[in-house]
């Protein structure tokens, strides 16, 4: 009697793979099968590998522009900055830093040239909390120089003033801030309230900031919209050691239901989910594709078992059953798509790897000049188990279906 088990099937399933059929075709089908496995797996590795590296760019992006967490009103757009204790909530463990917020539409002037765009007015905290110093094109991450005032303004807005941060120039912009308590009307022409403010700097993150803020001190908005004690927004800063949700639980704690609480995700969820349902969905597309490529696996094992079908015979008359049978042309299925799903992982990490060192793909009219690229084991891993679970599937119903109905009668 045959031993039935793996070791033996395993032996012969293995010398099947890699020795020579007696026709080539099966050879050939055999190589179709593990190029299509290895491509489809190859394209996932790549794909998710992009994906991850777009989503890691654009949190790093909105990080550079969004706090960690944004407190604000939840009916209303300013409260009192006295309805929560600052020192109380940068007390918590794990805050970092915190600074008030005003912002508000505004119409900027330079010269004959009127926009309109959104003015953020922060504390000197959020330039560090945010560091906003690793994404200016010019000047300095400044909002007061000398007892002045400065602005930071998007590259955005910059182009559409013609305005310039070069100290020998003494550019100002003039900003017109609309008073709550005015009505607009023609007639009316102490509804905005004008003020001037050099440039210090410029920005470029996104068009999304580029197009539309710029930054001034707390206290100059407040004088611009005549705001007493009102602000728009707390944002706060988390350390490293700290998640976002963490911290994001402990404050809304302390500043209860009339207080909005949201982590950067939550503030920019739209983009990262429409980021991750792409990522996820291309990933489907792929899996699909690659059980499509499996087909090549049935129509090998098909014409391997018919080609066999002598030494099938033989193990047979030896004792051999029909589970022994199975377990030789179900692992050289598994084989065919292990091979395949190993060397495709393996070119697509190095492929990954190469564009992530070497940056070969590249963008043009792009905050950044290459296409990024990020491996997260988690991806690979599954990558991997899709293989396997496809190449268990299309190889152990088609073998026994086939070992069934051609070798029925030795069975019996």
């Amino acid at each position: 009697m045959i031993d039935y088990n793996l070791k033996v099937p395993f032996y012969i399933a293995k010398r099947y793979l890699f020795s020579k059929k007696s026709k080539n075709i099966i050879n050939i089908i055999s190589g179709i099968s593990v190029f299509g496995i290895f491509i489809s797996t190859c394209a996932m590795v790549i794909v998710l590998s992009g994906f991850n590296g777009i989503e890691e760019l654009v949190e790093k992006l909105y990080s550079s522009f969004d706090a960690d967490i944004r407190i604000t009103k939840t009916e209303g757009k300013t409260f009192d900055f006295h309805e929560i204790s600052k020192e109380e909530i940068f007390n918590l463990e794990g805050v970092n830093a915190i600074t008030e917020v005003i912002e508000e539409i505004t119409m900027i002037k330079h010269e004959d040239r009127w926009i309109t765009a959104t003015m953020k007015g922060v504390e000197d905290s959020y330039l560090a909390m945010c560091l906003l110093d690793s994404v200016l094109t010019e000047g300095e991450a400044k909002l007061q120089d000398d007892g002045f005032n400065k602005a930071i303004i998007g590259i955005g807005l910059q182009n559409k003033v013609q305005v310039t941060s070069d100290p020998r120039y003494h550019d100002y912009l003039t900003v017109y801030g609309l008073l709550r308590d005015e009505k607009i009307s023609k007639t009316n022409t102490d509804a905005f309230k004008p003020e001037m403010i050099s440039v210090g700097g410029v920005f470029a993150i996104n068009p999304e900031f580029d197009n539309t803020y710029f930054l001034v001190p707390i206290q100059f908005a407040k004088n611009l919209l005549e705001y007493e004690n009102d602000i728009t927004a707390y944002e706060i800063s988390v350390k490293n050691t700290f998640t976002n949700k963490q911290v994001k639980k402990e404050i809304q704690k302390l500043v209860g239901d009339r207080f909005q609480v949201k982590t950067r995700y939550e503030q920019n969820e739209l983009v990262f989910k429409t980021n991750e349902t792409e990522k996820w969905m291309v990933f489907l597309i792929l899996g699909f594709i690659l059980l499509l490529s499996t087909f090549n696996i049935i129509a090998s094992l098909t014409m391997l078992i018919l080609d066999k079908k002598k030494d099938i015979e033989t193990l047979i008359s030896m004792g051999a059953t029909r589970q022994f049978i199975l377990k030789v042309f179900f692992l050289e299925g598994v084989f065919i798509n292990l091979l395949g799903g190993i060397i495709g992982i393996s070119v697509g990490l190095l492929i990954a790897w190469l564009q992530s060192t070497f940056h070969f793909v590249t963008l043009e009219n792009s905050v950044i000049t290459y296409w990024p690229v990020s491996i997260h084991f988690m991806d690979v891993f599954m990558v991997f188990a899709t293989v396997t679970v496809i190449g268990i599937g299309s190889s152990y119903v088609p073998v026994s279906y086939l070992i069934k109905r051609h070798f029925k009668k030795q069975f019996n």
